[in-house]
């Protein structure tokens, strides 16, 4: 048995069209169609060409126009301080701070994986 959407309820009811389960609608072929292309914001897209620019060859904010701001000194010196090869994590390079905030996160997860631990063995030997 077919069903349908009633027009006047909005719910499915018993089809009174026996002829196909697809009435009203006929099956068609689909039509192939190519993807369309995709365009990324990037900044090969700027209107304005890197010599164009009347303050000299700069690189542009992907999608814009608008040339990036120049980095202040301190940001150049924490990115010489990170990218430097001294054998130290990166998560450790930010100085004694760091070493603390690290060693402070490791405690939590060891009293955490301690509580964890005390949990399910709580649970799991009963109280005499």
């Amino acid at each position: 048995m077919y069903h349908q959407l009633s027009r006047v309820t909005g719910r499915l009811v018993a089809s009174t069209h026996l002829q196909s389960p697809l009435f009203p609608v006929a099956p068609i072929a689909l039509q192939r169609v190519e993807a369309p292309v995709i365009q990324y914001n990037t900044s090969h897209m700027s209107t304005v060409t890197e010599q164009a620019c009347p303050a000299g060859p700069k690189r542009m904010m992907p999608g814009t126009n608008v040339p990036y701001p120049p980095l202040s000194d301190k940001i150049k010196q924490r990115q010489a301080q990170f990218q430097k090869e001294d054998d130290v994590p990166v998560f450790l390079k930010g100085g004694p701070f760091d070493a603390v905030l690290y060693r402070f996160t490791m405690l939590l997860c060891v009293v955490g994986l301690g509580g964890i631990a005390h949990t399910i063995y709580s649970h799991a030997v009963p109280k005499n």
